[in-house]
C-alpha cells in the first residue's frame, strides 16, 4: 500500500506541475512583457523537469542496461527538442530564416524518438546486442530527417509562399509531412504490439487496453491542440508528454519489465547483504544480515575478512557506495573437518598399505630367492649327494684322507661355481664369458692337488647369452666327471667371436665320450658338440654357431 500510496503522490505531483506550466504559458498574453517572460521560462523549466526526473526514475527503475540506456536516450532527445522551441522563441524573430530551420529541428526527436523507444524494447531480455539487420529501422527516420532539414529546396514538407513571406504562420503540409506523422504513429504501435508479443505473463496482456486507450486518447488531446492551437499547450510538450505516459503505462501495468520494489524485496530476500553509503552509513539491508560493526565494514572494503569462524564478510563497489554480503561456510567448514579426519584415517591406512606392499615385495623377493635356491639344489643335486657320501666315508685315520679331502674340494668348487652362474643367469639374460673362464679356472685347480695336470687355454671376452655360457660350464663338468678321478691330464681351451663361441676340452686316461649331453637344449640353442679320440686321449668340442649376446 505504502508503495502504491508513493507512486500516487508522484504521478499527482508531476500532473500538477504539468498543469502550473500550462497555467504559465495561457496566462502569459495577458501579461506585461517582464511577466510574459517569467511564466515562458518558468514553463519550459517545469517542462524540462520533469523529463529530467523521468530519465532519472528510468535510470532507478529499469534493470536492463541496454534498455535503460535507450530510454535515457529518448528522454534526452526530448529535452533537446523543448530546448530547441524555447531558442527559437526567445532569441531569434519569427521572421528569420535560423527560426526556420530551429522549426525544422523539431523533427530530429521526432523522427529518432520511436525507434529509440522500439529498439529499447527489442532489447528487453537480450543480454547480446540487437541484431545488425534491425538496424535498418533507422534508416526511414534518417530518411524523413534529411527531407525535412531540406525543405527549402523542394517544399515537399511544408509548402510556404515565394520568398517564405509569413513562413511561420501561412503554410501548407505537404505529402511528406504525412509520410512523417505516419511513421511517428506506426513506430510508437510497433513498440506496443511487440511488448505485448514479448510478454509472458497472461495477467499484464490483458492489461494492454490501458496503454491502447492511453495511445489514442493523448493522440486525440494532441490533434485538437493543434487543430485548435491552444495556448496552455504546445506540440512540442503534448508529443513528449505522451511518449512519457505510454511507456509509463507499459511499465505501470508489467508489459515493460521494471523493478520498483527494492527495498521491499531485500528485506525480503534470504540472501544476507546490505548496502551503504560512501561513509558506510547501512541504507538498506535484508532480514538475514548479522550485526556488523563500521570496522569489520571497512576490513572488508579492502579484503575479504571473517565476523566469526563460520561468517565471511565481503563487499563490492557499486554506484554512490558498496555492497556487503556474508557467506554461512559452517557447513563447508564441518566437511572440512571431515575431510581432515578422512584424510588422516587415509594416511594411517596408506602407511599400512605402504607397510603391507613392502611386506609383499620382501615375501616376493624371498620367494623368488627361495625358488632360485630351489632350483640351484636341484641342479647341482647330483653332486651334493656325492659330496655327502665322500664326506661321510672320510676318516682321519685312513690313508686316503687327505686325498678324498681334495676329490670333495672339487666337488665343492663345481656346487659353488654353478650356484653362482644360476645366480648371474637369473638376474640377466646375457653374461660375460669371463665368469665362465674363472669357474674353469678354479675348477682345474683343485683337480691340479688331486694329481692331475692341467692346462687352460682361454682368450676370450665379451657377452653372451646366459643359457650358453652355463652350458659351456657343465660341459666342462660332464667331461671331467666321465673319467674322474683317473684322469691324467686335462686340456681347457675356450674361444669366442662374433660367429660363435665353443669349448675345447681333451681329457687323457679313463675318460669316456659325452656326446649325448643335453642333446634337446643343445638343438634349441643351436649347440653342436663334436668328440674325437687319438691314442689315451679324448677331444670334446662343444660350439655354439650363432654366438652373441641373447635379444
Amino acid at each position: 500500500m505504502q508503495t502504491v500510496k508513493n507512486k500516487i503522490k508522484y504521478f499527482a505531483v508531476a500532473c500538477g506541475l504539468f498543469m502550473l506550466a500550462g497555467v504559465f504559458q495561457y496566462i502569459d498574453q495577458y501579461l506585461s512583457p517582464l511577466g510574459q517572460t517569467f511564466c515562458s521560462i518558468a514553463a519550459n523549466l517545469i517542462f524540462c523537469f520533469l523529463i529530467i526526473a523521468w530519465a532519472i526514475s528510468i535510470r532507478q527503475r529499469i534493470v536492463q542496461k541496454s534498455a535503460r540506456t535507450l530510454l535515457c536516450t529518448a528522454a534526452f532527445l526530448l529535452l533537446f527538442w523543448l530546448v530547441i522551441r524555447f531558442i527559437k522563441y526567445y532569441f531569434f524573430d519569427s521572421s528569420d530564416t535560423i527560426c526556420r530551420y530551429l522549426w525544422y529541428l523539431y523533427y530530429v526527436p521526432q523522427c529518432l524518438v520511436p525507434p529509440v523507444a522500439l529498439f529499447a524494447v527489442l532489447n528487453i531480455g537480450h543480454n547480446r546486442p540487437v541484431p545488425r539487420p534491425l538496424y535498418l529501422v533507422f534508416v526511414p527516420a534518417l530518411i524523413l530527417i534529411a527531407l525535412v532539414l531540406t525543405n527549402d529546396l523542394h517544399q515537399t514538407v511544408f509548402a510556404f509562399r515565394p520568398n517564405f513571406e509569413y513562413f511561420s504562420k501561412i503554410y501548407e503540409h505537404g505529402a511528406w509531412y504525412y509520410v512523417t506523422i505516419g511513421w511517428i504513429i506506426g513506430c510508437m504501435l510497433a513498440c506496443i504490439a511487440v511488448l505485448f508479443l514479448k510478454c509472458s505473463i497472461s495477467t499484464c496482456r490483458k492489461k494492454t487496453w490501458i496503454v491502447i486507450t492511453v495511445f489514442f486518447v493523448c493522440t486525440a488531446i494532441c490533434i485538437l491542440c493543434f487543430i485548435f492551437a491552444t495556448a496552455s499547450y504546445k506540440v512540442p510538450e503534448l508529443l513528449s508528454f505522451t511518449f512519457i505516459l505510454i511507456f509509463e503505462s507499459c511499465i505501470g501495468i508489467g508489459l515493460f519489465p521494471s523493478n520498483e520494489n527494492y527495498a521491499k524485496y531485500m528485506n525480503a530476500s534470504d540472501i544476507s547483504t546490505l548496502i551503504a553509503d560512501n561513509e558506510l552509513n547501512v541504507v538498506s539491508h535484508s532480514h538475514k544480515v548479522p550485526f556488523v560493526t563500521k570496522s569489520q565494514l571497512e576490513q572488508a572494503i579492502a579484503g575479504a575478512t571473517f565476523t566469526d569462524d563460520n561468517t565471511r564478510l565481503s563487499s563490492k563497489p557499486i554506484s554512490g557506495g558498496y555492497v556487503f554480503f556474508t557467506e554461512d561456510l559452517s557447513a563447508i567448514n564441518e566437511l572440512n573437518a571431515q575431510l581432515a579426519e578422512v584424510n588422516e584415517m587415509l594416511s594411517e591406512e596408506g602407511d599400512l598399505i605402504a607397510y603391507e606392499n613392502d611386506l609383499k615385495e620382501r615375501k616376493a623377493q624371498i620367494e623368488e630367492r627361495n625358488k632360485l635356491y630351489g632350483g640351484i639344489f636341484s641342479i647341482v643335486s647330483d653332486e651334493i649327494v656325492a659330496l655327502k657320501k665322500l664326506i661321510n666315508c672320510l676318516d682321519e685315520n685312513d690313508e686316503n684322507y687327505e686325498k678324498n679331502l681334495r676329490v670333495a674340494c672339487v666337488y665343492l668348487a663345481y656346487i659353488k661355481r654353478r650356484s653362482n652362474l644360476e645366480i648371474i643367469a637369473s638376474r640377466s639374460a646375457n653374461m660375460d664369458v669371463n665368469e665362465i673362464a674363472l669357474s674353469i679356472k678354479e675348477s682345474l685347480g683343485y683337480l691340479s692337488d688331486c694329481g692331475i695336470t692341467v692346462l687352460f687355454i682361454g682368450n676370450a671376452s665379451g657377452n653372451f647369452a646366459a643359457e650358453k655360457c652355463v652350458l659351456l660350464y657343465e660341459f666342462f663338468e660332464a667331461c671331467i666327471a666321465s673319467g674322474f678321478p683317473s684322469l691324467s691330464d686335462v686340456i681347457v681351451k675356450i674361444s669366442a667371436s662374433e660367429e660363435k663361441i665353443s669349448l675345447r676340452v681333451v681329457t687323457a686316461n679313463g675318460a669316456k665320450a659325452v656326446a649325448e649331453f643335453k642333446k634337446e637344449t643343445l638343438k634349441r640353442l643351436n649347440g653342436e658338440i663334436v668328440v674325437t679320440k687319438e691314442d689315451d686321449c679324448l677331444y670334446h668340442v662343444l660350439t655354439f654357431r650363432t654366438g652373441g649376446a641373447a635379444e
